[in-house]
Parts: C-alpha cells; structure tokens; sequence
C-alpha cells in the first residue's frame, strides 16, 4: 500500500482535487505508472482522511453537483516526505509473473511458444515505442521524464533479454515425465 499512498499523497501535496480529477490523471497520464483502480483510490483516499493525512471539503461549482476535493494537511506532508525518503532509498526487486509461466514453457509445444513469444515481443516492441513518445513529449531533467525512462530501460532491458532467450525458449525439451526440473524452482 505504501507505493500508492505515496503516489496519492504526492498527486495531491502538487495540487487540491476532487476524486474524479484525481482518477482521470491516474488513467489518463500515469497508467504507464500504476493500475490503481477507481475504487481503490477512494477507499485509500477515505482511509487517508481517516488517519488525518488528507482533508476532504465538499465544495460546489455553479450548478454542477457537489463534489469532495482533498488536499494534503501538514501530517499528510510530513507522511509523504517519509515515504518519499524510504522508497527512493530502498532497492525493491519486482517479480516479474511472467517467469511462472516461461517456468512451465516446455508444457506446450514448441510452434506455439514460439508464436506467443513473437506476439509477446510484438507488444513490447509497441510499449517501446509509446514509451519512447512519452519520453520525447517531457523536457529533460523532469522527475516525469526520469519515471518513464526507467520504464523504457525496463523495456529495452526485456526485449533484449527476449531476443536473446528467445531461441532457447522455442527449442525446451519437455521433462521426462511431465516432471519440472528440480533446479528450476530453486534461487
């Protein structure tokens, strides 16, 4: 919960929105970032109100309904600096799901691997390329242009990966028996 506590915290130390705002800039600008779900935003907002960290004011605009606009508190900003702090001093290693399945690649056969490891670098060659544009689109030296060339790295980094592995993968034999290979499972 922390990488999306801080990522709401920070959205709103930037700037007051009401949830639907809120929403529309996690979908529309930072789903490279995050899938933080509609709803789990607004839970996480109401628990955040709940712990003093946000404010929430219903305010209305004109004849528009009513909405809840939040905006962070000095606890909240106290909360964020110390998320902030922890997350960029940590190393996390993301587990990559897709290794459970290249761990049971050899239980179908080779012409299909081989089509969905072509279909699997044909998405990531168009999430380089969307990347790529992102990247082009945020002047240097932004925090923006260093999140989303990290991913892009992440990407290049795969796809290299999958060039390389990719014959391997296509040519597994299947274990005897059905049976996986021990010292695959092991770290």
């Amino acid at each position: 919960m922390s990488t999306n506590e801080l990522l709401l915290l920070g959205l709103l130390g930037r700037q007051r929105m009401h949830g639907y705002e809120l929403h529309e800039m996690l979908e529309r600008q930072l789903g490279f970032l995050t899938d933080l779900k509609k709803a789990t935003a607004y839970r996480l907002l109401d628990l955040l109100e709940g712990q003093g960290l946000v404010a929430g004011e219903v305010e209305r605009l004109g004849r528009r309904p009513e909405r809840r606009v939040y905006r962070l508190t000095p606890e909240g900003r106290e909360r964020f600096q110390t998320l902030l702090r922890a997350e960029l001093e940590a190393a996390p290693y993301p587990v990559d799901p897709g290794n459970v399945a290249l761990l049971f690649a050899d239980q179908i056969p080779a012409a299909d691997r081989e089509a969905l490891l072509e279909r699997r670098m044909s998405s990531l060659a168009a999430r380089r390329d969307q990347l790529a544009e992102l990247v082009a689109k945020h002047p240097p030296k932004t925090s923006a242009r260093l999140v989303l060339g990290h991913e892009l790295a992440r990407v290049d980094a795969e796809v290299a990966w999958l060039a390389e592995a990719g014959a391997t993968v296509a040519e597994l034999e299947s274990p005897p028996g059905g049976d996986t290979d021990e010292t695959a499972c092991e770290a």
